[in-house]
């Protein structure tokens, strides 16, 4: 059996869109990818986004905001910035292999959270499909 597939996600507080893309990504690819998200100024993930988020993993775990730094010295097939500000802000990391950029606006409303969700699992699921992943 071959090593899951890493991907980094990076969104600025690693509060939101960066730990929704990582339960979607965990829950699309059934264990050949492994997805972990950070920020370069991490803040506490709402009770809402929690909640949302062990919807979508069926779990029970509490998402943790992360430290970008935490990450340095670990390799990443590929990293996934999710917002512009984000990706000026990001220092080079040294296992930086391949780097793509997708722009989702900070949003906390439960509609946009939907939209979000849906936008994120249909870039996802083609990109995984690319790779050969699904």
């Amino acid at each position: 059996m071959t090593a899951p597939h890493k991907i980094l996600f990076i969104c600025r507080h690693n509060a939101i869109r960066s730990q929704i893309a990582e339960a979607l990504t965990n829950k699309i690819s059934r264990g050949k990818v492994l997805a972990q998200s950070a920020g370069p100024e991490p803040q506490p993930v709402p009770k809402h986004i929690i909640k949302w988020v062990n919807q979508l993993s069926e779990s029970e775990q509490k998402p943790v905001s992360k430290k970008l730094s935490a990450f340095e010295e670990e390799r990443f097939d590929t990293i996934i910035t999710l917002c512009d500000k984000t990706h000026t802000a990001l220092p080079e990391l040294e296992a930086d292999q391949q780097h793509i950029c997708w722009d989702f606006q900070h949003t906390d409303e439960p509609g946009a959270l939907r939209h979000l969700e849906i936008e994120l699992s249909e870039r996802l699921r083609l990109m995984l499909l690319a790779k050969g992943l699904l």
